[in-house]
């Protein structure tokens, strides 16, 4: 079972302990980074994604970390990596994963002033074992959203599919893994998030081991200068909220609607989701048809994956910027569904690389 909001614990020194806020892509794990960061001594990282590059890249640690700082993860942060390294031992190892990680969190907020540090990103589900083994005291917020939108949401961003059998899969697998550590991890739903914020920040609050403070309410007036990634999804988050799409129940059709809500019967169950009253039950054979209609979206995933995988493998690591393109248009025709969004994302900032680290 998972913690409630009421059930928190102190911390013996909250400024080591680092914050972290997880969920499936698409369940407000932005907009509550925003919050956090409004708050004077906190500052939560934009998926700078470090156990993701330094998992799948090649070659001894010190030439992975190389590799590392040119991503265009870590180039969004605007940070020259010599800070970062300045007060580590010249010759790193594996040893000195979890201190590097931290040493980046925590250079970042000290640019801003704040003491508190961490880092918000779905591909931090996979990892989850290892940041508890590394920072006992870590503090996990994880976001939940109504499984439904969450699954019709992949499907209109571009960095994600156009397969309701893959997103509702995706859904389905990264909650089981949360709920499995229990009360190690703090869930806010993000409907109350929306409804009540106040209510829901202040026991967040209360988890991280912070003071309440004004600015969490008002965070689009304390946005942070030259920080995250200007991708339009991102900085939505940043803004009022806008209904420009569809809702999930115009988007899903009946037999959608209820193969993902008995694919996530857990979530329901736990959190408090309730099945849509439909006019008329899909029999089998629609569901079954639904799943056959899908399948030409998750064959041309496939094709998109091994192409840019391919073009990846074929891609100079230093054109950050190509890369970045690659892994965000697993869904192009997405972009059709936001008119007011730039499908050529910008160019990520220049980073001077530690030659050092390649001797």
């Amino acid at each position: 079972m998972t913690q409630s909001l009421e059930n928190t614990t102190t911390l013996a020194n909250p400024e080591t302990a680092p914050i972290f806020i997880i969920a499936n892509g698409r369940s407000g794990t932005t907009l509550m980074r925003y919050m956090l960061n409004a708050h004077p001594n906190i500052y939560i990282a934009e998926e700078i994604c470090f156990h993701f590059w330094m998992d799948i890249f090649l070659g001894n640690f010190q030439r992975r970390l190389y590799r590392y700082f040119q991503t265009f993860s870590y180039a969004w942060l605007r940070m020259d990596p010599q800070v970062v390294l300045d007060t580590l031992p010249k010759k790193l190892g594996q040893r000195d994963f979890a201190a590097i990680y931290r040493r980046i969190l925590q250079c970042k907020a000290a640019q801003y002033g704040k003491k508190r540090f961490g880092e918000k990103g779905p591909l931090l589900v996979t990892v989850l074992d290892r940041l508890f083994y590394d920072y006992p005291d870590a503090r996990v917020i994880h976001m939940v959203r109504d499984p439904r939108s969450v699954v019709h949401s992949h499907t209109t961003m571009p960095w994600s599919t156009a397969s309701l059998l893959v997103a509702n899969y995706v859904v389905r697998d990264n909650m089981k893994t949360f709920l499995k550590y229990g009360d190690r991890v703090l869930p806010v739903k993000l409907e109350e998030l929306v409804a009540h914020p106040e209510s829901v920040m202040r026991k967040v609050l209360a988890f991280v081991g912070e003071e309440w403070s004004d600015q969490i309410l008002h965070h689009t007036d304390h946005l942070l200068p030259d920080e995250g990634i200007p991708f339009p999804w991102l900085a939505e988050a940043s803004q009022r909220p806008k209904n420009k799409n569809k809702s999930w129940q115009e988007a899903l059709s009946p037999a959608w609607i209820r193969i993902i809500e008995q694919a996530n019967r857990q979530t329901f169950d736990i959190f408090g989701y309730t099945p849509l009253a439909l006019p008329e039950e899909p029999t089998l054979v629609q569901k079954l048809w639904a799943v056959i209609a899908d399948l030409p979206n998750l064959a041309r995933l496939g094709l998109y994956a091994i192409r840019a995988f391919l073009l990846m493998t074929l891609t100079p690591k230093t054109n950050a910027r190509k890369i970045q393109m690659l892994m965000h248009s697993t869904n192009p025709e997405a972009w059709k569904l936001h008119a007011d969004w730039n499908s050529e994302l910008p160019e990520p900032p220049p980073v001077s690389l530690p030659k050092h680290l390649l001797r």
